[in-house]
């Protein structure tokens, strides 16, 4: 039976969803001014205003996964997208931290389901170089999302902290054109002798090995504005624009992901990897800063062809019916090993006397490099079992 074609306005409310996924990025300019309105509060406890959500989306990330049984992914979207608008804007009416808090959980509870529905719902609808392609736009959208969230969040946090909260109005017309456009492909039924259905090994293999990259590579936000600082090589509007122009690198990369796939084929993803390693490789030997704009710009295009190659490989590696189970896996072990990012790496700098705010980069570049070489040869060298069959299913 052939498949359904979708036109150009299906294809928007879909990839849509991933605006959905930075809409946490709003508030985040406000945290200065909601520790001003509230004196007596400490600044840990504001912190997890911004904190809160993501370790509610580890947690509510695995619930979607497990509601796929039962309901499909649409049913689900319906969910989680009234919980991230209820959570993100009552807040704005908010005169404690607790009710603030109490509803950050619920937008993290929300963020946390819809997380993993976007690349199966995508992978529903779509498929082969289309499906592609689409990833590949998906990735971009997410890139350019991210920053545009952040400045609009910033723009309103000047007025008044209550105005960045408010900001999440903007969810309105989206979850409109996501609730008329988006259609509810209903899941296949699981057959009770199971092959359909279950998750599979390389399933929890590519969820683990992201969650480690993710490790290695989470330094690099976290670290570039104090390796700048203490380096004296720019102050924070520097170090801001290197993540600017790292997200434009990403963007680009996912723009032509499509493109850059039929030109490498399966060795996109240790290529991608490779760019991300090169980038840290070129931060710990430069202290100037259009080296480090330069080096913003190579780690963008590889996290940026990286997310739909990896993203394309992990859709082939489970039935369709358990697609959002595999990707709950994904996003709670990738929250996971963010979270933990800082701490592992400082046990490996301590472990090995490395000292400097680029110790973790010391260990970074080579484990990522080591690691682009390593599936290079592995993908090379070993013959894959109707790679290019499984991937379009």
């Amino acid at each position: 039976m052939a498949e359904k074609k979708y036109g150009f306005v299906e294809k928007a409310a879909v990839l849509s969803i991933a605006l959905l996924m930075y809409t946490t990025s709003v508030t985040t300019p406000a945290l200065g001014e909601i520790a001003k309105a509230f004196p007596g509060v400490s600044q840990e406890v504001v912190k997890q205003i911004a904190a809160l959500p993501s370790l509610m989306m580890v947690i509510f990330s695995l619930v979607a996964g497990q509601l796929e049984r039962f309901i499909s992914k649409k049913k689900i979207l319906y969910i989680a997208m009234l919980l991230q608008f209820v959570g993100g804007i009552l807040p704005a009416f908010a005169n404690n931290m607790t009710f603030i808090l109490i509803m950050r959980g619920i937008f993290g509870a929300g963020y946390g389901l819809l997380f993993p529905l976007s690349t199966p719902i995508l992978a529903d609808m779509f498929q082969g170089d289309e499906f592609k392609s689409l990833m590949g736009y998906k990735a971009a959208i997410g890139a350019l999302a991210g920053v545009v969230f952040q400045m609009l969040g910033g723009v309103l946090a000047a007025i008044s902290w209550r105005y960045a909260f408010l900001g999440f109005l903007l969810m309105i017309p989206i979850c409109l054109l996501i609730i008329f456009k988006v259609p509810d492909i209903k899941n296949k039924k699981i057959s009770e002798d199971a092959q359909s259905g279950k998750l599979t090994s390389k399933t929890y293999i590519l969820s683990f090995l992201n969650a480690l990259l993710n490790i290695l590579q989470f330094t690099f936000m976290t670290n570039v504005a104090m390796v700048m600082t203490a380096g004296k090589i720019g102050s924070a509007p520097e170090a801001g624009f290197v993540l600017t122009v790292f997200t434009g690198g990403a963007f680009a990369a996912g723009m032509i992901y499509g493109k850059i796939f039929n030109i490498f084929k399966k060795f996109t993803i240790a290529i991608a990897v490779g760019f991300i390693g090169a980038s840290f490789l070129i931060l710990l030997n430069v202290n100037t800063y259009p080296m480090y704009i330069f080096a913003g710009i190579i780690f963008g295009i590889g996290f940026g062809t990286y997310n739909p190659d990896f993203g394309v490989k992990l859709v082939a590696s489970a039935d369709k019916s358990a697609s959002a189970r595999a990707f709950s896996i994904y996003v709670a072990l990738m929250g996971l090993g963010q979270f933990v990012s800082p701490i592992v790496l400082a046990f490996i700098t301590n472990k090995f006397g490395l000292k400097g705010p680029k110790a973790a980069w010391f260990v970074a570049a080579p484990c990522i490099l080591t690691a682009s070489v390593v599936m290079f040869l592995i993908i090379a060298f070993t013959k894959p079992k109707n790679v290019a069959a499984s991937i379009s299913k």
